[in-house]
C-alpha cells in the first residue's frame, strides 16, 4: 500500500511531517488501514482472525526473525524500532471489531484503545518528548471520527454518534514531530460536530488541515 492508497485525509496530514518523519507516519496509516482491510473482507472470522495472527506474530518477532517479503512489515520495522511490538494492541482493536456482531461500543472502546497505542508507539518512536496525554486524547478522537465517517448512514446510531461526540473537547497541542496527528485531531473534531461527515469535505476542511499542520492544534 503506498501514500496515494490512504484517505485522502491521510495524505494532507502527512504532507505536514518533517522529511525524515513521512515513512513512519505513513507506514502506521497504512497498517491501520491495511488491517481494516483484512475484517472488512474476511468471508468467515476465523479467515480474518488467522490474517491478523499472522501480523500479531510478526510484530512481536525479534529484528533477527522478521517475516520477509512483506513490504508494510518493513517500514513498520524501520519507522518504530524497538516500538514495532507495541503495534499488537492495533491488531487487538481490529480483532474486537471483527467478533463484535453487531459492532457494539465494547468493540469500538477496543479499536478506539488500539489506535492510540499505535499513536502513541509512534510518538514515543519519534519524539520522546512528546505529550502523551494530548497524543492519546488526538488519536482517540480521529479513531472514533474515522470509525464513524466510514458507518453506513442507517449504523450511526444516536448513541454512537453521542458516545463519538463525548469525545469532543479542547484541541490537543502537539510538538512539531506530531504535526500530522493534529491535523487528522482537527478534521476529527469538525467531522464529529457534523455527526460522522467525511473528515476531508467541504471547502473549510483545508483551511481547518493548513492552520492545524502550521500551529499544531
Amino acid at each position: 500500500m503506498t501514500v496515494e492508497d490512504l484517505p485522502p485525509e491521510a495524505q494532507v496530514a502527512i504532507g505536514y511531517a518533517l522529511p525524515e518523519h513521512r515513512g513512519a507516519f505513513a507506514s502506521l496509516l497504512a497498517f491501520d488501514r491495511n488491517l481494516a482491510r483484512s475484517v472488512a473482507g474476511a468471508s468467515e472470522a476465523i479467515v480474518g482472525q488467522l490474517r491478523l495472527a499472522w501480523w500479531r506474530d510478526a510484530l512481536a518477532a525479534s529484528a533477527g526473525e522478521l517475516p520477509r517479503g512483506n513490504p508494510l512489515l518493513d517500514e513498520l520495522a524501520k519507522g518504530f524500532g524497538e516500538h514495532r511490538p507495541r503495534l499488537g494492541a492495533l491488531v487487538d482493536g481490529w480483532e474486537a471489531v471483527l467478533l463484535a456482531e453487531p459492532l457494539d461500543r465494547s468493540a469500538i472502546q477496543a479499536l478506539k484503545a488500539g489506535r492510540e497505542a499505535g499513536w502513541l508507539a509512534l510518538g514515543t518512536t519519534l519524539d520522546p518528548g512528546a505529550d502523551v496525554p494530548a497524543v492519546r486524547l488526538a488519536a482517540g478522537r480521529w479513531a472514533l471520527a474515522d470509525l464513524l465517517s466510514g458507518l453506513p448512514q442507517e449504523d450511526r446510531t444516536p448513541e454512537l454518534i453521542a458516545y463519538a461526540q463525548a469525545s469532543m473537547g479542547q484541541p490537543a497541542s502537539m510538538t512539531r514531530a506530531m504535526r500530522p496527528l493534529a491535523v487528522l485531531d482537527a478534521l476529527a473534531r469538525r467531522s464529529l460536530v457534523a455527526g460522522g461527515a467525511p473528515l476531508l469535505a467541504g471547502r473549510g476542511s483545508a483551511m481547518v488541515a493548513l492552520r492545524a499542520g502550521v500551529f499544531g492544534r
